[in-house]
């Protein structure tokens, strides 16, 4: 894979994986939260069975319900209901609310960033109704991602950065060098690139199998080989590769003499070699 690919690609993998973490952890804070408010709500049910609401609040709860024609949302701050929550940070901002359940109920929350309990139905004895009840704490967004666990997002983070920053200074370096280029007979091939080139800097179009020869021609001492070198190099389960190397070398040969002042020499049909062509005048 090209370093520049690769570089992108991990430094993608490391902010996905950050971003998932974050909103991973951001969720179980809420999910957190929420099953704090559950049990505090539930254990002040607990304490308190059968008198859970003034019967006061109730009638002024109907009495604005009737009034305003539509359904009434009454919040109340309750002392025991703070006192159980686990996370002391939610008692400033926690409440309860409560409807009264008949056939005007409408469940609904407060505007605004909230975080409720699951309903509760209840019967308060003393007044004789129906209730439910759900437990609130109002945060916002920034303050529930101020709760959860965001150390491995950040390390995540982090890391994306000082790779994104260390892979600049790596490709920046390689830029700097000078770029490692042989050539013979006017073919050109950059070790950076691992592509053979025109003394024009034109890319020669070899297939893959043309570009592994001329790979082997190109590293080979005095750019010859043997034809049994080249068939266990390219054909290594192929117990006679004699036609297909031909096939390979008769398909090269014009390839190379288009574009290089080289051919390929067939020595007695054991060697092959890589020459510059004479050209006579």
């Amino acid at each position: 894979m090209n370093r520049k690919l690769l570089s992108v690609a991990v430094f993608l993998t490391l902010m996905l994986t950050s971003l998932l973490a974050e909103h991973h952890n951001y969720c179980t804070a809420r999910n957190e939260i929420t099953a704090d408010l559950n049990q505090a709500l539930a254990q002040t049910l607990k304490e308190n069975k059968d008198y859970i609401i003034t019967q006061d609040t109730i009638k002024t709860y109907k009495q604005l319900r009737q009034t305003s024609g539509g359904q009434v949302l009454i919040a109340v701050s309750d002392e025991r209901f703070c006192h159980h929550l686990k996370n002391k940070r939610l008692q400033k901002t926690a409440f309860i609310t409560f409807d009264v359940v008949d056939n005007r109920y409408r469940n609904q929350s407060p505007d605004g960033h909230v975080i409720c309990s699951d309903t509760l139905m209840v019967r308060d004895k003393h007044a004789g109704e129906i209730l439910a009840l759900k437990g609130y704490a109002r945060l916002s967004a920034a303050s529930v991602f101020g709760m959860s666990d965001q150390r491995i997002p950040a390390a995540c983070m982090i890391s994306a950065f000082l790779w994104a920053m260390l892979s600049w200074l790596y490709l920046r370096k390689k830029q700097e060098e000078p770029e490692v280029v042989t050539g013979f007979g006017g073919l050109v091939y950059s070790e950076a690139d691992r592509r053979f080139y025109t003394t024009a800097h034109t890319p020669i179009r070899f297939t893959p199998m043309q570009q592994q020869l001329m790979l082997l021609f190109w590293n080979a001492p005095s750019h010859s080989l043997t034809k049994e070198a080249i068939c266990t190099a390219l054909w290594p389960k192929k117990e006679d590769a004699n036609d297909t190397l031909y096939t390979l070398i008769r398909r090269l040969k014009p390839i190379v003499e288009e574009h290089t002042d080289l051919k390929i020499v067939a020595d007695r049909g054991r060697n092959y070699s890589l020459e510059i062509n004479k050209v006579e005048n």
